[in-house]
């Protein structure tokens, strides 16, 4: 919520996005989230993977695990959007063995989840070219949609009309709060990249009840077929909602050269249109002045 105390002591920077005024790291003061995680095929996973330094987690003898997440962002610093991530939960460090079972009670434990970030679609310009630009999230535009009953809250993604997925999951009331932190690691620049999510959860509950949640792919587009292809099951390990959630995005962690020429260009556009705004204003002021003096003069 806009004035929380959760945002306290977060220095913000100006910055330009899609031609839009934005702040980094960004502020998001109102959201509602849905999250499954799903048993994936090891060996597949292992393929996506860019860098030996990304290990997909081991859940059981060749077994990994998928998360797909739902995001109705509400309220934030470059506007309301909603997001859907389909990611690939991490051994992390890497070189810490990759005991079955072990990354995902840890994070469950210790509330934090690394997970490899393999499609991001979004529903608005600046958020995909915020993600991509700084971070090199893999976002495109898609359209997410998110409907409830009293009972359940669906979320529905599809790409120029073409169904992907639609998760649907129970309306869980913890009553209680707490935080967490979503850490997504991605390449960039031919080297790993990652950002944080920290999240203050409102009310969130968690379940390991299988029927909590069902997952629908669709039937022709890519990514749902390549789901279909990685998914050993489509029954959830772990189901969580948050009904309400404030977070702060930072990063991007890793700065290369490259990464800084494109931030000092994002800077310069804001600059450049600062510059323009306090011109076009002068200019204003110097036209009625000189009409007012022509008038006098007349």
């Amino acid at each position: 919520m806009r004035g929380s105390s959760f945002f306290d002591g977060v220095a913000q920077s100006e910055v330009m996005i899609a031609g839009t005024p934005a702040k980094v790291p960004i502020f998001y003061y109102d959201g509602s989230a849905i999250s499954a995680a799903f048993p994936a095929r090891l060996g597949a996973l292992r393929a996506l993977m860019p860098d030996p330094r990304f290990v997909p987690a081991r859940l059981a003898p060749g077994l990994g695990i998928v998360a797909v997440t739902c995001f109705e962002y509400r309220d934030t610093d470059i506007g309301p959007y909603n997001e859907l991530a389909i990611s690939v939960v991490l051994n992390e460090p890497w070189f810490v063995p990759n005991i079955p079972g072990r990354a995902l009670l840890a994070s469950m434990r210790r509330r934090q989840l690394h997970a490899w970030v393999h499609h991001l679609p979004v529903t608005t310009e600046i958020a995909r070219a915020g993600g991509v630009d700084f971070y090199n999230y893999p976002k495109f535009i898609g359209q997410i949609e998110f409907s409830e009953s009293d009972a359940q809250r669906t979320c529905f993604l599809a790409e120029e009309g073409e169904h992907i997925l639609t998760l649907s999951g129970r309306r869980i009331r913890a009553g209680r709060s707490e935080r967490l932190q979503l850490f997504s690691h991605l390449w960039m620049d031919r080297q790993p990249q990652s950002s944080e999510f920290k999240i203050n959860a409102l009310d969130v509950g968690m379940t390991l009840f299988p029927g909590a949640a069902t997952l629908t792919l669709g039937e022709r587009h890519p990514i749902a077929r390549e789901l279909s292809r990685l998914l050993v099951s489509r029954t959830p390990l772990q189901f969580q909602y948050i009904a309400s959630f404030e977070g702060i995005l930072y990063g991007p962690e890793h700065i290369s050269l490259a990464l800084l020429e494109r931030m000092a260009e994002h800077t310069k556009g804001l600059a450049r249109s600062a510059a323009a705004a306090n011109g076009g204003g002068n200019g204003k002021r110097a036209g009625a002045e000189q009409e007012r003096l022509s008038g006098t003069q007349a």
